[in-house]
């Protein structure tokens, strides 16, 4: 998922760079029997399509770009940075205040659907590892599903269970979806989990029956509801230990697990 959003915003780099200027130069042509300010309207269109593929820096290239575009190339004198037309000034400069402002419109709305998307991908999770308890699967098979979905709900580099008595001693991850660390690696909307170790606490009655031990990756930024999500998850896993016969617990123990 990282590596296909980092692609997309190059691509939405790419559009807002040579697109907007690979179109101004399809405009050359028509320029003399087109108003400029439809020709102007044509950049913004390439603009809002940088913006919906990529992020805000594609948002923000493609007006500027536009901009310039359309200065050398479409209004006069042509193929200079100078404007003789009050017209082309006010133009140019609506282009640019259209662009950016469109473009942020775009950037929004399609944070939004990315954060729905997300959303109903977290609630998902828990509904995959909760039908399988209340179904009575077999507990080391819902342990296996629930270590997948953690490592791909919070991008980590391994995770294991493991039961008491710990080994050592780590950070934990609390129910609210902070960290009890004490140093952070923030970047928008969340952090980097500890690349040492987290432990995510399974809990029953009160009890501390299990942990996971999380290794996460330290280029990763978590979001706080991700990280509540994968409380819930642990809670399911708790459920489901509570459910578990001893025989069951031994052979979790033995195993190791991990999705290795």
């Amino acid at each position: 998922m990282a590596h296909d959003d980092e692609n997309r915003r190059r691509i939405g780099l790419v559009i807002a760079g040579l697109g907007t200027i690979a179109t101004a130069l399809v405009l050359v042509p028509v320029r003399h029997s087109i108003d400029n300010a439809n020709l102007a309207l044509v950049l913004v269109v390439v603009v809002v399509l940088a913006a919906i593929v990529g992020d805000r820096r594609a948002a923000v290239l493609g007006a500027l770009t536009a901009t310039m575009a359309f200065d050398f190339f479409l209004t006069r004198p042509y193929i200079s940075m100078r404007i003789d037309s009050a017209d082309d000034i006010e133009t140019a400069l609506l282009l640019l205040a259209v662009g950016l402002l469109v473009a942020e419109v775009a950037v929004r709305s399609r944070r939004h659907v990315h954060e729905r998307e997300r959303v109903a991908a977290s609630i998902a999770r828990v509904q995959r590892v909760a039908g399988l308890v209340a179904q009575g699967a077999p507990l080391d098979h819902i342990v296996r599903v629930t270590i997948t979905e953690l490592t791909q709900l919070l991008h980590l580099h391994d995770c294991t269970i493991e039961f008491p008595p710990f080994t050592w001693p780590l950070p934990r991850l609390e129910r609210a979806g902070s960290i009890e660390a004490t140093e952070y690696q923030w970047a928008d909307d969340g952090f980097a989990l500890p690349e040492h170790g987290l432990q995510l606490l399974v809990m029953d009655a009160g009890d501390e029956v299990a942990r996971f031990v999380l290794i996460g990756d330290p280029a990763a930024r978590i979001p706080v509801d991700d990280r509540i999500v994968a409380v819930a998850l642990a809670d399911q896993v708790g459920r489901a230990i509570a459910l578990a016969s001893a025989q069951e617990i031994r052979k979790l123990v033995e195993q190791g697990l991990s999705p290795r």
